[in-house]
């Protein structure tokens, strides 16, 4: 019964189209295996695993032992994680690249649905809704684009979860796309502008992907998010024409506050930094979230 249900995985897997996927490590081993294994429970089957250890301090002598020829290993020194899914991006074999964090999880469908999607919308590439999930965490839908219809899209929301993105390995590598390492934070954003440039993105509205939730979360406090968005807006306004024309003039008044309230906080090093970033940030943040409002009511009408 075995051999015969292999045989079965071993036709099946030539029939597709190979994927890369790649995670970047740095600490917690037990949730690296979780990750590792949310890929090999997948029902696609033609894909291969790329582990690059950023500088682990961790023992991962049990973890090679046991995954062994079911991923591909790569160490480096710590350099964070845009140069470590770099270091994946530079090496992966598939026709696709998808993203998944060590500590995150994959729906079993994950792959399956989002390269069948991709195919019927011809798309370069792709994301897709995901849900929350830790402990006291209240598990809660995130949708990523504000409308509920599938589709390619000019453009996109800038909240994209890194594991729900698929892309084809020859967007990044012929148009010499890469994660920025000089970005503390917003590297993946700073990507997705850089591809939205060249490529329609798909918008796939299935939870896919499970987005691991900690106290350390950088997304969760309100210093990191004023940092995050004016070095990420003066980054792209730098390197990518045209940017400010895509966003509302609600928007840019947000970012405009978001720049008045960094002036503030970075240099506040004491313990009150936080309260002051999220004095600074509330206006902001409010501002962001009826221009998504506004934007879903302008598409659905």
């Amino acid at each position: 019964m075995n051999e015969k249900k292999e045989t079965m995985r071993l036709n099946q897997k030539k029939d597709q189209i190979l994927i890369s996927v790649i995670i970047p490590f740095y600490s917690n081993v037990i949730w690296l295996e979780e990750a590792v294994d949310s890929v090999l429970n997948q029902d696609y089957t033609n894909y291969e695993i790329i582990v690059v250890n950023d500088g682990s301090k961790e023992d991962l002598t049990a973890f090679l032992e046991h995954y062994g020829d079911k991923i591909v290993y790569y160490s480096q020194e710590n350099g964070g994680a845009a140069s470590a899914r770099n270091t994946g991006i530079k090496n992966a074999q598939g026709e696709y690249i998808a993203f998944l964090d060590s500590d995150d999880l994959w729906k079993p469908n994950k792959l399956s649905v989002q390269i069948q999607k991709m195919q019927e919308y011809d798309a370069a590439w792709s994301y897709t809704d995901y849900q929350t999930f830790g402990k006291n965490v209240k598990t809660e839908r995130k949708e990523m684009w504000p409308f509920t219809k599938e589709g390619i899209y000019a453009n996109h929301s800038p909240y994209i979860g890194t594991p729900t993105v698929m892309i084809k390995t020859a967007t990044l590598k012929l148009g010499n796309l890469f994660f920025a390492v000089d970005l503390r934070y917003g590297q993946d954003s700073f990507l997705w502008e850089q591809i939205k440039e060249k490529q329609k993105v798909l918008y796939i509205p299935k939870v896919l992907s499970s987005v691991r939730m900690r106290g350390t979360n950088a997304g969760k406090r309100a210093s990191v998010q004023l940092r995050a968005r004016v070095i990420l807006w003066k980054k792209c306004l730098k390197e990518i024409p045209n940017y400010k024309r895509q966003f509302s003039l609600l928007y840019r008044m947000g970012i405009l506050l978001c720049r008045l309230g960094f002036c503030f906080v970075k240099d506040n090093k004491g313990k009150w930094n936080e309260f002051v970033a999220k004095l600074f940030y509330f206006t902001p943040y409010c501002l962001f979230r009826l221009d998504r409002k506004i934007h879903k009511k302008n598409y659905i009408n």
